[in-house]
């Protein structure tokens, strides 16, 4: 396809990405894996504290004192600062996995943990207290950080009586820079290899963002974001690593046939505009997150127009700080939670100042000491989550002006769709391309 001057200039100007993603970035052989998780909570509230402070003085000035779990006094009102710890009953645990194996009887499988039985318990560094009053168990998770206002209630010692709930206050960003009307192409979960794959779907995408369906659109998209699951979780059959490695050729065939697809498909794609792709749940790389990059290995051929990232991912594209995940945080929230909408848990994640706060308490994460990445300090202009059920896009937005678009991208392999998202408006767009999708 040749580029006119127009097009030209904006996937010029539009592309001066600076990828903010280094803090994802680690050594793999640099790292340990034999620390506690427990430094990590203490190192995520630390850097909570003085936002925390901050935010009280803002929402509830200074006539309540703050005071540390331990030196509460009964019947005072008073500020708590501390981390959230959700108690359940249905949570799955290690016991559980081992009277499985023991042919205990245990619960049928669920997908979500939720029970009335939940109790919310706060943590600081030297004590815990349990929550009542005007805060929903159902709402949070482990690990986000708040400010509560209450008292201990007289009646029930150690109880403490909630009347407000504080959150870490977001820095707002400068408005949106872009001049253009570019836009960015978000897709997700073309899970290659898989039985849902549409190798005709797949080409339509690559058709129009090179805009051979005579679509004028594709003129405008400067970047494609592949969100994660580029490979299908068929081709990982657990069950074959309990096999012979001689019986496991299939399924390595299968592996790297759909690797093979992979690359194929991003050749032609970068031919037109630049790509960043990003691991899934599915795709070969570590399991906890955050996840690297994929290996320069899987692709063919060097390629200056494709950016394998991490997950999570952030950059800074003409002026609009893009922020989003491959999908895990959300869908840990939905088991943990009664929180089932995809958007409204990104705007969640942002009340609470955290992309993934289940982590490392029920989604897998390495065990930070001296930082967590995944703390939210400047309010993005947009927030994406990859690999959800649905397509939907809203706006974030609280009282002192901080403003964000989030928007839940569908698996590709099961609904033909992504988004087209404009960088100088924040509007979004999604685009159909079925192909032989079902």
């Amino acid at each position: 396809m040749v580029l006119n001057t127009e097009e030209d200039r904006v996937r010029t100007v539009c592309t001066r990405d600076a990828s903010q993603s280094q803090k994802f970035r680690f050594n793999v052989g640099a790292k340990s894996f034999t620390q506690q998780y427990a430094k990590f909570y203490e190192t995520r509230l630390n850097t909570f504290n003085d936002n925390l402070n901050e935010a009280v003085q803002h929402s509830w000035g200074s006539d309540v004192p703050i005071r540390q779990i331990c030196d509460v006094v009964l019947g005072e009102r008073c500020v708590l600062l501390g981390t959230i710890f959700k108690q359940m009953p249905l949570q799955p645990s290690i016991l559980k996995e081992l009277g499985e194996e023991l042919n205990i009887p245990t619960q049928p499988v669920m997908d979500n943990f939720t029970s009335d039985e939940d109790v919310l318990i706060l943590e600081d560094m030297l004590q815990r207290i349990v929550l009542i009053g005007d805060i929903k168990a159902d709402n949070f998770v482990t690990g986000v950080c708040v400010a509560v206002k209450g008292r201990e209630d007289e009646r029930k010692p150690g109880y403490f009586n909630v009347e407000e709930v504080c959150y870490p206050q977001l820095r707002p960003s400068p408005p949106p820079a872009c001049q253009d009307d570019a836009e960015v192409l978000f897709v997700s979960g073309l899970e290659f290899g898989g039985s849902k794959h549409s190798p005709m779907a797949a080409q339509l995408l690559v058709d129009f963002v090179s805009g051979s369906l005579g679509n004028e659109e594709a003129r405008r998209i400067c970047r494609v974001i592949v969100a994660g699951n580029l490979v299908s979780p068929e081709v990982h059959d657990k069950e074959q690593h309990y096999k012979a490695k001689y019986l496991m050729k299939s399924a390595v065939a299968g592996t790297v046939d759909a690797v093979k697809d992979v690359s194929s498909w991003l050749n032609l794609l970068t031919r037109t505009v630049p790509v960043t792709i990003m691991p899934g749940e599915s795709d070969p790389s570590n399991a906890t997150l955050p996840q690297q990059p994929l290996h320069p290995c899987m692709f063919a051929d060097e390629n200056e127009c494709l950016e394998s990232s991490t997950n999570p991912y952030e950059c800074d594209i003409a002026g609009v700080r893009i922020l989003g995940h491959s999908g895990q945080p959300c869908n840990n929230i939905k088991m943990y939670s009664k929180l089932e909408n995809s958007v409204d848990i990104m705007k969640r994640c942002l009340d609470w100042a955290h992309m993934a706060p289940t982590a490392p308490d029920t989604m897998a994460c390495y065990p930070y000491t001296d930082n967590d990445p995944f703390i939210i300090k400047n309010c993005p202009h947009l927030f994406f989550a990859g690999n959800q059920n649905t397509l939907e896009g809203d706006y974030y937005s609280s009282g002192d002006g901080k403003h964000c678009l989030c928007i839940s991208v569908p698996k590709f392999s099961e609904t033909g769709l992504c988004v087209r998202v404009n960088l100088r408006t924040l509007t979004w767009e999604p685009v159909l391309l079925s192909g032989d999708c079902e």
